[in-house]
């Protein structure tokens, strides 16, 4: 380096590069590469050394202005973080058949999740590669890019682990937003025809128009429906409240694991496990309770059909001026003597093999006791296999006499069953009451009909 060349090298704070200011002399020999390669390592710089770059400032006739000639080796940047799904909530626009076709009416069940179940998780963003800075010291890598945990209505932070989304209770997977939802009722905007597909749903329901003939909602909780139901069939675990009316040719049913709530029914068939309550009229319906039907309303009637409930039966009017064939039945439940008949078969089943261990263990301890010091081996593990099953025997038919005693108390129970009409009984009108049953000749006023003295028998005000 002649005495005039003058070379400037500055090593940034960062540590990330080396910059060079170099003014060349007029005459002379020009700067050699070994001499700053030299002065970098006086440096202690290792890493990125730019050699071509050295190699143009030597060559240079002219000033160099902060020229890099070490640069670090820059870390890299991570993963950014994501979601990941535990659940599908892809909708179906029906299932193909074999043929190929679409049945637009079965989509499959409305996605659902329980209380406590994993929905999704936040895989955390990752670091990067490590980079080298020029004095060769590590430097972290770059982490990707973070994203905020999505949390949705009826979902709740696991305890245990904050990057996993669980559901708070159960309910319908809905997608809202770009945030999964678990909502407790799945609601059904409009009619359920073939824009929705039948329904089957583990929580509750609700359809704010009609359910159209054909179709059918199931569901293992409440169904509400705030219009009419045609020729569909509706299945509910709990309450069923139709709004408007439930009427058509006959082929729609409703199922219901408690009440059913009604505004009118014709034609069709209700079943529930309590009570049956119909704010309007029943016309040729079918209706089956567990516990009572209430056909209620100023003039309520009911028309025609059957109406069978184990405790009673009520409405405005049975019949009609038409004098339609009606039937009325109260104070009956297959199921109950089906079970009293069953107990008592048990019964005597268990009572036939309760005799033969009895008889068995008195003739084995009757020879024990004749002569203790000769009876076999044998016959004593015998003896104790009888005594130890006789035990088991006895619980049984305790417990079974136990149940035949509460079936007595529930059939008396339904002696008491009544059919009320409180306005009046029209002509071919049949109050079935138990198994005793009368038929109504003659147009009646206010009736109250009960099982007395072992007959039905009409009481009046």
């Amino acid at each position: 380096m002649t005495d005039t060349d003058k070379l400037i090298l500055t090593l940034a704070k960062n540590k990330l590069k080396v910059l060079a200011d170099y003014y060349p002399a007029q005459d002379g020999d020009s700067i050699k590469e070994e001499d700053i390669l030299t002065k970098l390592e006086s440096m202690g710089v290792k890493v990125g050394i730019k050699n071509d770059v050295i190699k143009n400032i030597c060559e240079s006739k002219i000033p160099q202005y902060s020229i890099i000639i070490a640069e670090a080796i820059q870390p890299g940047t991570g993963e950014d973080a994501y979601i990941e799904h535990f659940i599908d909530v892809t909708e179906t626009k029906g299932i193909e058949r074999e043929d190929g076709s679409i049945d637009f009416k079965n989509r499959g069940k409305v996605p659902f999740a329980k209380k406590g179940q994993k929905l999704y998780r936040k895989v955390p963003p990752t670091p990067g590669k490590p980079g080298i800075d020029v004095l060769g010291n590590e430097i972290p890598g770059l982490l990707g890019k973070d994203i905020k945990m999505p949390m949705g209505k009826g979902t709740a932070l696991d305890q245990v682990d904050p990057n996993i989304v669980r559901s708070s209770t159960n309910g319908e997977l809905v997608i809202q937003d770009g945030f999964i939802n678990v909502l407790e009722i799945h609601y059904v905007r409009g009619n359920v025809d073939y824009e929705t597909g039948n329904i089957q749903y583990k929580g509750s329901v609700e359809v704010s128009g009609a359910v159209k003939a054909g179709f059918k909602v199931e569901a293992e909780g409440d169904i509400r429906i705030m219009g009419n139901v045609e020729d569909a069939e509706i299945i509910g675990g709990n309450d069923i409240t139709i709004m408007g009316g439930f009427i058509g040719s006959g082929s729609g049913s409703i199922i219901a694991g408690r009440d059913v709530y009604a505004k009118f029914v014709a034609n069709q068939k209700i079943q529930a496990k309590r009570d049956i309550i119909i704010s309007g009229n029943s016309h040729h319906a079918t209706l089956t309770a567990g516990r009572s039907i209430f056909v209620n309303g100023m003039k309520s009637m009911i028309v025609g059909g059957i109406c069978e409930a184990k405790k009673t039966v009520e409405a405005g009017y049975f019949g009609s001026n038409a004098c339609p064939h009606t039937i009325i039945k109260v104070g009956n439940d297959p199921e109950l003597m089906d079970r009293l008949k069953t107990v008592r078969e048990e019964i005597d089943e268990i009572q036939v093999s309760k005799q033969k261990i009895e008889k068995n263990i008195s003739i084995l301890t009757r020879l024990k006791s004749n002569d203790p010091n000769q009876f076999p081996q044998e016959q004593q593990e015998i003896l104790n296999k009888l005594e130890e099953a006789q035990q088991p025997i006895i619980q049984k038919l305790n417990e079974l006499e136990n149940e035949r005693e509460l079936l007595f108390k529930k059939i008396k129970e339904l002696k008491l069953a009544t059919a009320v009409a409180h306005l009046g009984v029209f002509p071919k009108v049949e109050i079935h009451i138990g198994n005793q049953w009368l038929k109504v000749e003659d147009k009646l006023r206010y009736s109250t009909f009960k099982i007395f003295e072992g007959d039905v028998v009409r009481f009046s005000r």
